[in-house]
């Protein structure tokens, strides 16, 4: 079974996708979720795949499934409570991007991180642009990424795709830890949208509570990690 998009509504014209992964600090997982959450997107849909994580949870509104979508007015979040199955990595990051490009979504926004050992500069963050991107008048005034350095992941696949079809994107990649989750990196890239999107997000939480969300993460990550390992041996 392919990877596929189960989506209430059709009409995505002048919205903005918005996506992370679980990489460098969960900085893409922590930031999509805390937008989620402060904006009160409401789930429109769920991305189904063939090797689902065998893991599900709960939240106040109910149970929560490992990729699902949600929409706030012109914004669409696709959230990953977990990785896709390694064998499904570059085929979710290809569907998922052309759903973008099909539905005629104005443009995309892919949050990521860069190992903090390797900043320079004063900026905080960089970003990594298509060309269709840097047509655009508007955006983020951040610095590209430096030569000789890469994107890589489901993320680098997404930005292809959208660079093949010539379609508007921008990954945004805050400089965070590559020990840990990194919730104050999370921070930085919502703070940049909002400035960006002209969106109001308060990021106190995030920020003053990072130590907790830090130690929550990654509780959950060694429990997952049991599991498997009881599950598989």
């Amino acid at each position: 079974m392919p990877v596929s998009l189960s989506v209430h509504g059709n009409t995505f014209k002048d919205c903005t996708l918005m996506t992370g992964f679980h990489g460098i600090g969960s900085t893409g997982y922590i930031a999509i979720s805390y937008l989620v959450h402060s904006l009160q997107a409401k789930r429109i849909g769920f991305v189904d795949v063939a090797h689902p994580p065998p893991f599900v949870s709960t939240s106040e509104e109910g149970l929560v499934t490992p990729f699902e979508v949600f929409r706030k007015d012109r914004f669409v979040f696709v959230k990953l409570e977990f990785a896709p199955h390694r064998t499904e990595e570059a085929e979710f990051a290809k569907v998922l991007a052309r759903w973008a490009i099909d539905r005629k979504f104005k443009d995309a926004l892919l949050i990521g991180g860069l190992d903090s050992s390797l900043k320079s500069g004063e900026q905080d963050v960089r970003v990594v642009p298509t060309r269709a991107y840097l047509n655009r008048k508007n955006g983020f005034k951040y610095p590209t990424l430096e030569p000789g350095l890469f994107v890589y992941g489901q993320l680098a696949v997404m930005l292809g795709e959208f660079e093949m079809h010539g379609f508007p994107a921008i990954a945004i990649l805050p400089y965070a830890s590559a020990a840990a989750a990194d919730p104050a990196a999370a921070a930085v890239a919502v703070r940049a949208i909002c400035k960006a999107y002209k969106v109001k997000v308060d990021v106190s939480d995030l920020e003053h509570g990072a130590k907790e969300i830090e130690e929550e993460f990654e509780k959950r990550m060694k429990q997952t990690s049991k599991s498997l390992q009881s599950m598989y041996g």
